[in-house]
Formats: C-alpha cells, structure tokens, sequence
C-alpha cells in the first residue's frame, strides 16, 4: 500500500523490480511468519494456530519481530525506498514488540494491533502527502484510480468487522479487542513521529 499512496518517493521505477519488492514484502512480512506457526504447530509447540493461550504466542512472537526487524534493517538502509515505508517498517517492529512485552502480563487481540496499524498507517500516509486518490497500478489487469476518503473508510471498516468477528468468535473480551487497537494506533504514530 505504501507504494500506492507515495510512488514518487520510490526510486525503483522498473515493474519487475516493483514486483520482485512487492514479493519480497509479502515473503518477510506473511508468508515466513505464518510458515514459523504452521511448523510450530506441527511440531507440538504451540496448542493450534489460533494461539488460544498467552503461553502459545511467545514462539510466535519472537519469530515475528525478528524478521519484522530483519525487514526494518533491509529498508532502512536500501537508499531506494522512501520513508514513507521506512517509518511503516518501525511501525511493525514497534507493534510487535509491544504486543510480545504485553502478552508476558495480558492477552490482547494481535489481529487488532494489525488491523489498526495499517489503519493508522494509511491515515497518516493519506494526511502527510496530502493525497486525494491513489492511483492502482495492477500490471495486466489496469490501472485503477482510488479516492483516498474511500480507501481509509474501506480500511476503517475493515478494522471494524476484525475486531467484531473476533468477539463474535468469543476469541477475546472488549479490552482485549481495545487493547490491540490501541497498540496498534500508537505504535504508527510513533513510528511516523520518529521516521517522518
């Protein structure tokens, strides 16, 4: 998303090293973080997936900040990208770490913590660069122009039907829903308040 709201910050310009990048981030980002849950999973380390205790997401969440700072190190010093994803990187590592640093005293909603991080990441992309729409780049399928208003609506909504569906599914009580979303707010802001 970051490419979308401030594509002239990025001096990759080429769409193969855009999509090798946008690979790249979704590697370090999901797929090897939920590869390290699966495994330990099926190692008999954590109780399930779903992590229902606080004892289940430590593994977890050790694996997930390391290579979220791992990321963080690779953006910070690869002079082609611009702060915008640097500070969204810091943001990562700061949400995380605050969530692992919580999680030893008391259960909160990680997939809050996400869902409001990316929220407030957007919000302050979209306020910073003083953006209307973003323009949607999709190779093959087009190019698409997004109003910026719709895009954060959308995201808040999104946000929203998280934190819903994870009360629905009893998987957390309200303050461990508010917990995470605070979490998640605060840890882009100050991530934006450092890098920006």
């Amino acid at each position: 998303m970051t490419y979308w709201i401030d594509q002239y910050g990025y001096y990759i310009t080429e769409p193969r090293a855009i999509g090798a990048m946008m690979i790249m981030n979704f590697f370090m980002l999901v797929v090897f973080p939920a590869v390290s849950i699966l495994m330990l999973a099926g190692l008999n380390l954590i109780s399930g997936v779903t992590m229902p205790k606080r004892e289940d997401r430590i593994i977890p969440l050790i694996i997930t900040l390391s290579l979220y700072i791992w990321y963080y190190v690779n953006v910070l010093n690869n002079a082609a990208l611009p702060d915008s994803l640097r500070f969204v990187a810091l943001g990562l590592c700061l949400s995380v770490g605050t969530a692992f640093f919580i999680n030893n005293f008391a259960k909160i909603s990680l997939h809050m913590v996400g869902a409001a991080g990316l929220v407030m990441a957007i919000g302050l992309m979209l306020l910073s660069f003083r953006r209307s729409y973003i323009e949607i780049d999709l190779g093959l399928a087009g190019e698409y122009r997004v109003s910026a208003i719709f895009t954060l609506l959308g995201c808040i909504m999104v946000c929203g039907l998280v934190g819903s569906s994870r009360l629905y599914l009893k998987a957390h009580r309200p303050q461990e829903i508010y917990g995470g979303f605070i979490v998640g707010l605060l840890a882009q802001i100050i991530a934006y308040r450092i890098m920006m």
